[in-house]
């Protein structure tokens, strides 16, 4: 940058004028352009990939929350207190069940915990379950909210594969037109033995299209 003093006449009369002159001192090279651009993608390669990590559904989870952790590792894991509803007494198995909405990531979810006992009348609440409606939410095969069901016994036909209709939640089932269930099951959870943890994977369906799902466990006792 410098400064210019140039002389104007005007009306017979001599005038000084001073002028800022600019001028561009960088400009990137192409080379570094191109390196710059290639940064940039890998870094949103990156923050991607870490989304898609945080909401991936597999058999026994949603990203870090995991079936079978107790509700402190999920408090400490939302860095929040989770408050139950109900805490009522499942009369049929003998043991207590409850759930909590919470924020995971900024989305809603549905948790489930039952009490697990560790001693007579000790015990702490374990997670058993996990519901949401999120799209965010995604399969390793990016199956979620949207997905349409022959894509799903398609990316499962390794599992057990349970085909109903209306919405089924073990306790009942809501029937509707355009409602099914498609369920998912592992080994344990098909035979139920239950010898292993058996873990459950539900997807709810409208119209053939997925409207939410559920992560559900049936954990052996510690």
């Amino acid at each position: 940058m410098k400064i210019c003093c140039t002389r104007v006449r005007r009306k017979g009369r001599c005038h000084e004028k001073l002028q800022l002159v600019t001028k561009n001192q960088t400009t990137l090279k192409p080379s570094v352009m191109k390196k710059v651009y290639f940064l940039l993608l890998i870094l949103a390669a990156n923050y991607a990939a870490a989304q898609n990590k945080e909401y991936s559904i597999s058999m026994n989870g949603l990203g870090a929350l995991r079936l079978g952790m107790s509700q402190a590792k999920a408090e400490e894991l939302l860095n929040k207190k989770i408050a139950l509803t109900k805490n009522y007494l499942d009369t049929l198995n003998g043991y207590y069940e409850d759930t909590a909405n919470v924020m995971y990531k900024n989305i809603p979810v549905q948790l489930e915990f039952q009490r697990s006992y560790t001693a007579p009348n000790t015990f702490y609440m374990r997670l058993i379950g996990i519901r949401s409606s999120s799209p965010l939410c995604k399969t390793s095969d990016g199956l979620g909210v949207g997905s349409d069901n022959l894509k799903i016994v398609a990316a499962y036909n390794d599992y057990h594969i349970n085909i109903q209709p209306g919405f089924y939640n073990y306790y009942a089932t809501e029937t509707g037109k355009g409602k099914s269930t498609i369920r998912i099951l592992d080994d344990a959870a098909s035979t139920m033995l239950y010898d292993a943890n058996a873990y459950t994977l539900v997807f709810y369906l409208l119209n053939n299209k997925v409207v939410s799902f559920e992560i559900k466990g049936k954990l052996k006792e510690e």
